[in-house]
């Protein structure tokens, strides 16, 4: 089932369609890709850090990692969809197939791989504070 982006706008209440036309018009858009029918951006809404979103076309879903369950259509969805429509160019095109470095971190220890995190984190503390609060965002 091919999912038209005109028909997230229709799911979304008011309300909802504003806001994520706001985020639009305000640049919240950030790290978008784009490859067969799929769309993925992180959107920059109130939290302190961006919530990522997914548009899959051909499967006809979507998702977003942010807590709103008030409707089906949440205004971070809202904007990449009108990203996708009115500023494709946004969106870079995602090469197909399995990154390279997702592959070697799968061969990796547990201990290799909380290693790796520990560095991570003395490296770039802010995005293992991302991290941490979008899974604390999962389970609340």
């Amino acid at each position: 089932m091919r999912l038209e982006l005109e028909r997230l706008f229709e799911l979304a209440d008011e309300g909802v369609r504003a806001r994520g036309e706001a985020l639009f018009l305000r640049g919240a858009i950030l790290e978008a890709t784009r490859s067969r029918g799929r769309w993925q951006a992180r959107v920059q809404g109130s939290a302190p850090f961006p919530y990522r979103v997914e548009i899959n076309q051909s499967r006809g879903e979507w998702s977003c990692t942010c807590p709103y369950e008030w409707g089906p259509v949440c205004k971070h969805v809202v904007a990449v969809a009108l990203a996708a429509l009115e500023a494709p160019e946004l969106f870079t095109q995602k090469r197909l197939g399995q990154p390279a470095g997702l592959r070697a971190l799968r061969k990796l220890s547990d201990g290799e791989l909380l290693e790796l995190l520990w560095q991570l984190a003395e490296e770039r503390p802010e995005l293992m504070q991302e991290f941490a609060y979008n899974l604390l965002q999962r389970f609340e």
